[in-house]
């Protein structure tokens, strides 16, 4: 561990965020002068509030024990592309949440807050009534017409074909991606049901389209990440296999990543959102939650 390149990133982090070396140290119950020797590179954090640390300055913890923060070069902004079917659509609940919510808190686990929504009336209706501007989850959504891009050029973070997502540690694929400016990279999952008729493999990171008759552990995840470079390709950003130059961002093992798109795979998300609240305890992808643990709100 590189103690000055750790007091850089949690001076950068912190200075991101709105704190000063007081007001992070009292969330912390340490001293300014703790701040102050790990920011100079003379002492590095206690690893019992490693985890509390990186939460607050809304980093994995990975990153920030490397000092890798590169993703903070540029700001993001989230696009996510709503398609209504006869099945579903964004109010449609899996274990009483509806399937918005776990599309927002993808972005808002990146630390994006600038949120533009494409969608249909109904959809733009139901978010409206449930969710309004998004204000009080720390977020802004804004909502543009079908087909359309976001008026504001950027590094763009794009979600669409309602992909659920789940497993430890999410955030730091996320910011792994972010970091990356030399292409437009997908999210890629080991085994599977996602995009199953088009695997994918990399070289490198960069992506390897595979025909569909080979087989392949990897398929890709409908969750980009566009840099400004790019930009121009947000119009076809639902045609991944289009875009390029294209890298893949793999997730580990134990990572789950599929497609609600039936109501088959809405009961079925329910029961995987049971299992992990009455087996583990946890509450995954509650906005007020996600908002309050990140220092959003």
């Amino acid at each position: 561990m590189d103690a000055v390149k750790v007091g850089n990133a949690i001076k950068a982090l912190r200075l991101r965020e709105g704190y000063t070396q007081q007001e992070l140290a009292d969330h912390l119950h340490v001293t300014d002068k703790a701040v102050s020797k790990w920011e100079r590179g003379l002492s590095v954090p206690d690893v019992s509030i490693v985890t509390k640390l990186s939460l607050l300055l809304n980093c994995d913890v990975d990153h920030l024990l490397e000092g890798n923060v590169t993703y903070l070069d540029e700001n993001w902004q989230g696009y996510l592309i709503l398609k209504e079917s006869l099945e579903i659509y964004s109010g449609s609940e899996a274990y009483g949440k509806p399937l918005v919510y776990f599309f927002l808190s993808y972005f808002m686990l990146a630390g994006i807050r600038d949120i533009y929504i494409s969608c249909s009336d109904r959809d733009r209706d139901y978010i409206e009534s449930t969710i309004d501007d998004g204000s009080r989850y720390g977020v802004k959504l804004t909502f543009i017409p079908v087909g359309a891009v976001p008026p504001v050029v950027g590094n763009t973070m794009t979600v669409f074909d309602n992909p659920f997502v789940y497993g430890v540690n999410l955030t730091k694929y996320f910011q792994r991606a972010m970091s990356r400016h030399n292409g437009i990279t997908v999210l890629t999952t080991v085994s599977s049901v996602v995009k199953n008729d088009s695997p994918i493999s990399f070289d490198n990171h960069k992506a390897v389209i595979k025909d569909k008759n080979e087989p392949s552990p990897y398929a890709p995840v409908p969750i980009l990440f566009v840099p400004e470079a790019y930009y121009s390709q947000l119009e076809r950003a639902e045609e991944i296999f289009s875009l390029e130059p294209l890298y893949a961002e793999p997730m580990g093992n134990g990572m789950i990543g599929y497609l609600i798109c039936d109501v088959d795979s809405l009961y079925d998300t329910s029961a995987l959102l049971k299992t992990i609240r009455t087996q583990m305890g946890k509450n995954v992808y509650d906005l007020e939650e996600i908002a309050r643990n990140r220092y959003m709100i």
